[in-house]
């Protein structure tokens, strides 16, 4: 399978502040063949034939998209695949056949077609219709979350423990000898030993510590917040959420994630009960760990991979219960520096992070 997205030129266009018209549409294959019986004055396949071999070849390529949702995305899908597939067009918008061939031997009709797919109409398909979107204002559940970004500052190693263990083992014989000469007799002994070396241990290998240098940053509240809002959600800002029912202050918070990768028990009981305090229904926690700028092998720009995860839970009941977990996944932002390499790349994790949480909470049935 083989999927033609134009993200990647969305970034680079981007760059050089042109509005891209393509970002949400992607490309998909599909082949069908299909045996037919020829008529009586030509081998060619019917013209409806033909038709057919489109059309299914369209739903195969849509089958491939589909594939490749996430989980939480599919399961989504699936509940009202009839609904997608009845009103296909609205997603579809060209199918292109690349290539058509007969066989004779038995005859068949293969059939090659390349679909577009708008796949901006999908995700508002799913926001709108069967999401958190499809309420009305007011009525969708209250969202706070607390996101943060890392580059790795420093690495301590430790040298593996090891442990020697040896045992030595002497075992001693004995032989007596009597000697006979006439009349009278001697004994002697002779002693001989043999010693044995038994030698084994153990190594304690302890784990390196980490230490990230940790930043908030607007961009990623903002790309995060862009989708969670449209998705319906209602977005209430966790300093807000601190400053009026108390909680662990994001400086507290980011502290605590440069070091680990999570809070610290008192600290997510303090910022869960404020938010509960402040009738927040989700609250969510997560990480970016920035990595290494390279150059990418293609358009020869710089590279940052930035690899996400996050949790959420749900605030609803006494006890919080977490109802998604995201990750850890990566994703790669292009630039001509590693600067706006890593920009790029913060974005578009904490957007497809975004994507991911509402994806499960909606399949989930949370809105």
């Amino acid at each position: 399978m083989k999927r033609l997205i134009y993200t990647t030129v969305f970034t680079a266009v981007l760059l050089i502040g042109v509005t891209p018209v393509w970002a949400d549409i992607v490309f998909f294959k599909g082949s069908v063949t299909i045996p037919f019986k020829s008529g009586l004055f030509t081998s060619e396949p019917p013209a409806e034939l033909r038709a057919e071999a489109i059309e299914r070849g369209k739903i195969t390529a849509w089958k491939k998209y589909v594939s490749q949702f996430s989980g939480a995305k599919r399961d989504l899908y699936r509940k009202h695949e009839n609904d997608f597939l009845t009103n296909i067009s609205a997603y579809v918008t060209e199918v292109k056949v690349l290539d058509e061939s007969v066989a004779n031997d038995p005859q068949s009709l293969t059939t090659t077609v390349r679909i577009t797919i708008d796949e901006g109409a999908v995700e508002s398909a799913m926001r709108e219709n069967f999401g958190a979107g499809s309420q009305a204002s007011g009525d969708a559940s209250t969202f706070a979350f607390v996101f943060v970004a890392r580059e790795l500052q420093s690495r301590k190693t430790y040298q593996d423990k090891v442990i020697d263990v040896k045992q030595t083992e002497q075992i001693g014989l004995a032989e007596n000898k009597i000697a006979v000469s006439g009349a009278s007799s001697s004994e002697s002994l002779d002693q001989s030993s043999t010693s044995k070396s038994v030698s084994g241990g153990s190594s304690e290998q302890k784990r390196a510590k980490l230490t990230y240098q940790v930043t908030s940053s607007q961009d990623i509240n903002a790309s995060m917040s862009n989708v969670l809002s449209t998705a319906g959600y209602e977005i209430v800002e966790y300093d807000d959420v601190v400053s009026n029912c108390g909680g662990a202050e994001r400086t507290v918070i980011m502290q605590e994630f440069s070091e680990n990768d999570d809070m610290s028990r008192g600290s997510r009981n303090a910022a869960i009960n404020g938010s509960h305090e402040c009738d927040v229904s989700l609250f969510a926690t997560g990480t970016l760990d920035v990595g290494l700028s390279e150059v990418d092998p293609v358009s020869g720009m710089q590279r940052v991979f930035v690899s996400t995860r996050a949790q959420v839970w749900s605030l609803t009941k006494k006890l919080p219960r977490k109802v998604a977990s995201v990750g850890p996944v990566q994703f790669s932002g292009l630039g001509p520096d590693a600067q706006v390499a890593m920009r790029n790349a913060l974005n578009l994790a904490a957007e497809e992070a975004a994507k991911e949480i509402v994806a499960i909470l909606n399949s989930k049935g949370i809105r």
